[in-house]
């Protein structure tokens, strides 16, 4: 392959990793930013909200925990 298709496959590479990154933050951004309670919100209500939260925040640390896996590999084959 040549240096010049090497380039380009890392830049693909590198722009597509940045893609799933920029969706995570999002993603964290949405979760910590959804509305607040409603006024005269149940304690119910509150505490399904705050489960559901921790529910995706826990997600989005999987979904980060994916990435960093598949980037050790990247880095143990270029080794």
């Amino acid at each position: 392959m040549s240096q010049r298709l090497k380039v380009k496959e890392m830049v693909m590479q590198m722009y597509e990793k940045n893609l799933v990154l920029i969706n995570i933050l999002r993603d964290i951004a949405e979760n910590e930013t959804l509305g607040n309670f409603a006024p005269g919100a149940t304690e119910a209500e509150i505490g399904r909200c705050l489960t559901d939260r921790a529910t995706r925040r826990a997600e989005i640390l999987g979904e980060i925990r994916q990435v960093l896996r598949e980037e050790n590999v990247v880095h143990r084959v270029q080794a």
